[in-house]
Formats: C-alpha cells, structure tokens, sequence
C-alpha cells in the first residue's frame, strides 16, 4: 500500500514552514512515495524550486496552495492539471489585490475539475522533515513572534494558530509504517486516488519576450540586422576602425557568428528591447552607464548602442557573454544585460517600460531573504537565550563573511558556512564547539551549532530585488502569482531564477548614485 502526503508546508511559508524543498522531495524518494503535493500558506512561490526538485528525485510535483483569511477560515487547494496551477496563480494574485470575501467567493466558483479541495481529507500537516526538527522548527516560530522559547509560550493567546506546534512534535513527514499507525486504510487510499487525479505537467518554459514594435514591416531579426548595419557605419567605418582588410574580417566574422547564435536563440527581441530602453534613457537627457560586467563582450550591443566599450578592441570573449551551448531541447537561456541608471531616474526608467509594454505586463520582483551562518547562529543563541549578548558576538563575530569564502566553500563541497568554519579555521570556534574525529559536534554549544546549521538557507523575509524588472508577453497575474512588498507595491511572487526558468524575461535596470552625482557635476 502506498500513501502521498498532500498538505506540505515549505520555508516559503514564511516563518511558519521550515521544510526545504530538496530535503523533502529527498525524504520521499527514502520512503518510496510516488507523488508529494506543497501548500504553502498563501503563497506559490516555492513551487518552481519544488518541481525540479521532484523531477530530481523521481517524484511526482502536486502544486497547491492553503489559502487563510482574517475571519478564521482557510481553503486548501492542489491543481489538477496546468489549467489549475494558472488559476492557483490567479487566486494567489487576488489574495494580495482583492478583500478576502471576494476572494473566498473565487474559490468556491473556481472548485471544478481543475482544483481539488483536500481540507475534508482529514490529513495532518507537514510542516518540517525530520521528528528531530520539532525544536528548530518552534525556533523558527518564535522568531516570526518576536520572541524567544522562554517566554513564547505566554505570547500563544495572541498566535493561537501556533500553540499544536509548542505543543506536539508530531507535524513531519511520517514512513510508511507510521502512516498505517495514523491513518485508516480508507484514508490512504484516498490519498493516491486524489494524487492519480492530478496530472503531470510542466511549469517550465521558453523565454516569453513581447513582440518588439519595428518600424517599416522589418523581423525583429531585419531590424536588429539594419541597426548594427547603422552602427558598423557610425563606430567602425567613419572612425576609420576597419580601414585594415584583416581587422574587417575579423569584425565581420564576429559579428556573423554572434548573429547567428542570437537568431537561432529568437533573441533578437531582447537585443531590440534593452536598445528601446538605453535610447529613451538617453532621449531625457539621463546618463546611462556605458555597459557592465559580460555584456560589454557583445558586439551586437556595442554596434546598437547598448553598451559603449568594442569587444574586439579590449579581446572580450562573446562566450563570456551568451554560450549557446547551454540551451536545451526544454530550455533556452536567455542574456543578462545590466542597465545602470541615475539612481533618482530609475522609477522614471520603469514607468516608460512599463507604458510601452503595458502596466500589468510589468514587474519588480521579489527576493528572499535567508537565515545563512553568521545570522543563523546569532538567531539561535538569541529565541534560546543560551548565553550572554556579549558572548554571544564573541561566537558570531569568528563565523566569516559568507561572499568572503564562497570559493572556498564551493571548492570543499560543504553546503554550510558554520561547518566549513568548524573544519577548516577550527581554531576561532573551539571554545565552544569543534568536529570530533567522528565528524561529530562537541563542546558547551554543540546544540546550538547543531541546531543553527538546520536552520542555514532557512528564508527569514522576504523583499523587493534592487534591479530586476520583468517583461511579460502576457498579463502577469495570469502567469506569475503577485505578492505586496512592505510598501503594498505588486510585485512578481518568484525569485529571478526561478522566472527565468519559467520563461520570463529579466531585466537589470539598477540606480546608481554615482551616475547622478554625475549628472549634477555636468549640469
């Protein structure tokens, strides 16, 4: 007999769920579970990361989501087919948009053969992995409280939705045996017909760019043909660049490889779109940056204006920019070109991209904000109240910069920053906890080393990400769930990756200060 687990919570559940997708979809495979189904709480943002994950593993990816609103009601939904995961994404945008008896009355007219209302199931929630996670997991409570283990349980007459967890250790993802001890057989059965319902789909993607509008009937590729055509004459010919036979060969052999590789990607678009973009900056008399990081290796985006440094000149490797040979049968990956902007225009910036290509075609996005060494231990030490403030800095302040040792660590394997800290500069921390020959922690704080590597790569927040902005062919909320930022702004509700994987399209339009002081110097 087998039994699939249909009401997940993961970390996306801010503060309230603490699986991580990989470890879950991992614990299933180890169980011999066929599907998995996550229900975030008012949120789908984990679902691309748990899809590969599954894929990963083996595991069949059920997406859902458990809807909660202020007057105590809930309704916990899983799509059926990709026709329910676009109206799980719509339901989720219009939690955020709309008052939640508008909300709640979707849902009831939205329950039809693409979405299944599991909440009469009757199956206990996951909400971390491991029985050994309980405490960590209150951990993880306390901090979304705002308060710390001592004193939390003073603090439930106000989170009452919380107290089964200070209360029970019992909310991990059972084995076999142990579902048979909690569920009759009716019930586990129950649970594979539900996840035989939903169907297998894919919510990964090609790049969705928007039709760029070229003048005079040209293809976007005719068009980005006639504007380096334009700029050959401009940079290279009339500056007398390529007077050298050899020098124009090289230039044309560069430019007709680059072409090629961008018109067998379909990108002529983007080129077309972040060129739109750069003109417009400069149309206002704003200063744009002369073009940063890879993208300065294109001669595409040197000839068009994008970026004012020659590839060939300085000996930029176009591959450095765009390899093709990362593109897939499934997937095509798309450039990454950084737009700087004067930092007082880059809303100014936005709001043209967003009258060109439509209001609700265009976003900000969110970012994710995670619990990683340093602030993980310090979180522990604090909701625990294990040792003084100021010993507390004394550990924390010998856990290194994690952008300081990420070579390092990648190079070492280690996934966790206290870890590779306890192995490899075991000196800074053995007063308080070190790796004995078994690789096993020891020392007045082991529990608490212990317990801050579990929470490592936990999302604490989230927020808005500086630059990214997204350009969609089609109407967001449609495609991508909508979230508020802390200013109640709308926002696309996955992170960067996570949209490039599905097809949207990023761009980096970041404000720079420097660029305005500038400006100011020049006016």
């Amino acid at each position: 007999m087998n039994w699939v687990p249909l009401n997940v919570k993961t970390h996306f559940s801010l503060q309230r769920g603490f699986s991580k997708p990989d470890k879950l979809a991992k614990k299933c495979k180890e169980f011999g579970y066929t599907a998995c189904a996550i229900t975030d709480i008012n949120t789908i943002s984990g679902a691309v990361t748990f899809y590969k994950e599954c894929k990963k593993n083996g595991i069949k990816p059920i997406i859902g989501c458990t809807l909660e609103f202020d007057n105590g009601k809930k309704k916990t939904l899983i799509s059926k087919n990709k026709k329910g995961w676009y109206a799980l994404i719509d339901l989720v945008s219009k939690k955020n948009m709309y008052e939640d008896d508008v909300v709640y009355k979707l849902i009831q007219s939205s329950l039809d053969e693409n979405l299944i209302c599991v909440d009469g199931l009757k199956q206990y929630s996951t909400y971390y992995v491991e029985p050994s996670e309980a405490e960590v997991h209150r951990i993880l409570l306390c901090s979304g409280m705002k308060t710390t283990m001592s004193k939390a349980k003073s603090k439930l007459d106000s989170f009452k939705h919380l107290k089964p967890f200070f209360s029970s250790d019992g909310f991990y993802l059972p084995n076999m045996q142990e579902v048979e001890e909690k569920y009759t057989s009716e019930q586990i059965v129950l649970s594979v017909e539900i996840a035989d319902q939903c169907e297998e789909y894919n919510i990964l993607g090609a790049p969705m760019l928007p039709e760029f509008d070229c003048p005079d009937d040209y293809t976007e590729d005719e068009y980005l043909k006639q504007l380096c055509r334009d700029g050959w004459r401009k940079l290279l010919t009339e500056t007398g660049k390529i007077d050298d036979e050899t020098r124009k060969q090289q230039y044309l052999d560069r430019i007709k490889n680059e072409m090629d590789v961008i018109f067998e990607a379909k990108l002529s678009g983007y080129f077309l779109i972040v060129q739109d973009i750069v003109n417009h900056v400069r149309s206002q008399n704003w200063l744009p940056g002369p073009g940063r990081g890879s993208a300065a290796g294109c001669l595409i985006s040197y000839l068009i204006g994008i970026t004012e440094i020659d590839p060939i000149e300085y000996d930029l490797i176009f591959e450095r920019f765009y390899n093709a040979g990362r593109n897939t049968e499934d997937h095509v990956s798309l450039p990454d070109i950084d737009l700087d902007v004067p930092a007082e225009n880059r809303d100014e910036v936005i709001t043209y991209i967003k009258s060109k290509y439509g209001q609700d075609n265009v976003s900000q996005m969110i970012t994710f904000n995670k619990l990683q060494g340093r602030a993980a231990l310090k979180e522990i030490m604090r909701i625990n109240s294990t040792v003084s403030f100021g010993e507390m800095n004394d550990v924390t302040k010998n856990i290194p910069n994690e952008a300081d040792v990420s070579d390092l660590i990648e190079q070492s394997g280690e996934k966790s920053l206290i870890k590779w800290t306890l192995k490899y500069q075991p000196e800074v921390l053995d007063r308080w906890c070190k790796l004995n020959s078994e690789d096993d922690l020891v020392g007045p704080l082991s529990l608490v080393f212990e317990q801050a590597m579990d929470i490592e790569g936990t999302i604490k927040s989230q927020g808005k990400h500086a630059a990214g902005v997204i350009i969609s062919s089609n109407k967001l909320t449609q495609v991508c769930p909508m979230v508020q930022d802390k200013n109640n702004n709308l926002v696309a509700g996955f992170e960067m990756g996570d949209l490039e994987e599905q097809g949207h399209v990023k761009f980096d339009i970041l404000g720079i200060d420097l660029l305005s002081k500038i400006m100011e110097i020049k006016e």
